[in-house]
């Protein structure tokens, strides 16, 4: 009786899918953690974003969060950034720039673009922070009307980041 029930366990665990849900923080490097919401899963298949960063999925969004070294300012990451992602697209659009807080107290600036492009979809975020000699970069691309279903996900990881000081 007993080795029935084993086998059963043992055939049980054999098939049942493998939960890729990422679960626990994640050291991005330069002293940056990220820690994924619930019910992310790696995109690292999908979206190689390189080292010091990690790529995640869920529901159709990828999101990215990037650190590399950064003396500059708010205002110059995010125009650095918008000029290189501006390449990608045939036609390219971004709303003002707003105030943001990232790791709960460290300010950055959030920007939404969208336009035509091969490789982006048409909702996208871009969240800069510079602090310590650190530039943070959290790039999200989506789906039309799915950026806004994870905007929850999304506000807790980057208040949850943990930035060097």
């Amino acid at each position: 009786m007993f080795g029935w029930m084993i086998l059963v366990f043992i055939l049980a665990a054999a098939v049942s899918p493998l939960d890729a849900n990422v679960e626990v923080p994640v050291d991005i490097g330069k002293g940056v953690v990220v820690t994924p919401a619930d019910g992310w899963y790696s995109a690292e298949k999908v979206w190689d974003v390189g080292p010091d960063a990690i790529s995640l999925q869920k529901s159709g969004v990828y999101i990215a969060f990037a650190v590399e070294d950064y003396a500059g300012t708010n205002d110059e990451l995010l125009s650095e950034e918008l000029a290189a992602l501006e390449e990608d697209f045939e036609s390219f659009r971004v709303l003002p720039a707003t105030p943001t807080l990232v790791a709960r107290d460290v300010p950055g600036l959030v920007a939404l673009f969208a336009g035509t492009s091969e490789y982006w979809g048409p909702e996208n975020e871009l969240v800069v922070a510079a602090s310590g000699g650190v530039g943070l970069v959290m790039l999200a691309t989506a789906p039309r009307g799915q950026l806004d279903q994870v905007q929850g996900d999304i506000k807790t990881m980057l208040d949850t980041l943990v930035v060097p000081r």
